[in-house]
């Protein structure tokens, strides 16, 4: 059993990984932490609520955690995720409260209350990270595993030409993640773009009852669009891709390597400067996942949008 925290920004993909969590019988999911991101933080705890409601999951702790990136205003992806992140498909408003301990200070306890069993999945900005390993510098010792959804590899940006979204939006909370040794599972940009899922597939997978047709079609349409007006081939689902080589390391191949951060600079910041082990090169400080097997990655779709309330684990 993979204990699992996940750490959002709660989007459209957010969600969709979400319920592959869920709906993974080998995964059991303690609890939530939200960062800003996508949508501001209070609108990403709310979206977290509502996601789990969507699919009648027990009551997981939920922790809010930063509102902005350790230095300068918050980047949003509203133009992408809608108003509400979940693309304004009008999914009905949580009950669900955050707790009131902040989300920095939840990962530092709960990683030294489960030492060595929790895999630390984060699927945004790095801030709550970053700031959870300044009060606990013995995190990276602590977790099971860390899985980061973020980077770009050959600086192929989403957010500027060189830089990825949640690189972007904290370069500098990235930047302490790489340099105190949380040597994390990077999943970049480029491979996400190369595993994604071919329109014909993707009109079967959310046509399944009850969540794909009930929830996942609606909130993915506007991503759907946008998708369509760029001409890819298929539905990409960055954030699904990363749970998946989180919760089935056999999916996805990797490479050694050693990324830096770039935090300033009016053209480069956010840019993860990414060098692949082998001579001459600085210690590895992460994993990178070079690709993920697509088979693995719609069969675990398939049974999310397939999942019922009495096959969520809680």
């Amino acid at each position: 059993m993979r204990r699992l925290v996940i750490d959002t920004d709660a989007g459209v993909d957010d969600a969709i990984a979400i319920l592959l969590a869920l709906a993974d019988p080998s995964v059991e999911v303690l609890a939530f932490t939200t960062v800003h991101g996508n949508v501001p933080v209070a609108q990403v705890t709310q979206n977290v609520g509502r996601v789990l409601d969507a699919v009648g999951a027990g009551p997981i702790p939920i922790f809010q955690g930063a509102a902005r990136p350790l230095v300068g205003p918050p980047v949003h992806a509203t133009e992408v995720h809608g108003a509400d992140g979940l693309g304004d498909a009008g999914l009905p408003a949580t009950r669900r409260q955050a707790e009131p301990e902040p989300a920095p200070l939840a990962l530092a306890r709960l990683a030294r209350a489960h030492a060595g069993e929790l895999l630390l999945v984060a699927l945004g900005p790095l801030t709550n990270i970053a700031l959870a390993l300044a009060l606990e510098p013995e995190l990276p010792r602590l977790l099971r595993g860390f899985v980061w959804m973020g980077g770009a590899i050959r600086a192929q940006g989403n957010t500027t030409a060189v830089a990825e979204f949640n690189a972007y939006a904290d370069p500098e909370a990235a930047a302490s993640v790489f340099e105190h040794a949380m040597r994390p599972l990077m999943v970049p940009w480029e491979t996400v773009l190369s595993a994604f899922i071919p329109w014909s597939l993707w009109d079967r997978l959310v046509a399944l009852e009850p969540v794909g047709q009930r929830v996942v079609t609606r909130i993915t349409a506007r991503v759907r669009r946008l998708c369509q007006e760029t001409e890819q081939p298929g539905m990409i689902l960055p954030d699904a891709v990363a749970m998946a080589a989180a919760v089935d390391p056999s999916c996805a191949q990797r490479k050694l390597a050693r990324v830096e951060v770039e935090t300033g600079g009016r053209v480069a910041r956010g840019l993860t400067a990414v060098q692949f082990a082998g001579p001459p090169t600085l210690p590895v400080n992460a994993e990178i996942v070079t690709e993920v097997r697509t088979d693995s990655l719609t069969a675990m779709l398939r049974r999310a949008f397939t999942l019922s309330p009495e096959g969520v684990k809680t």
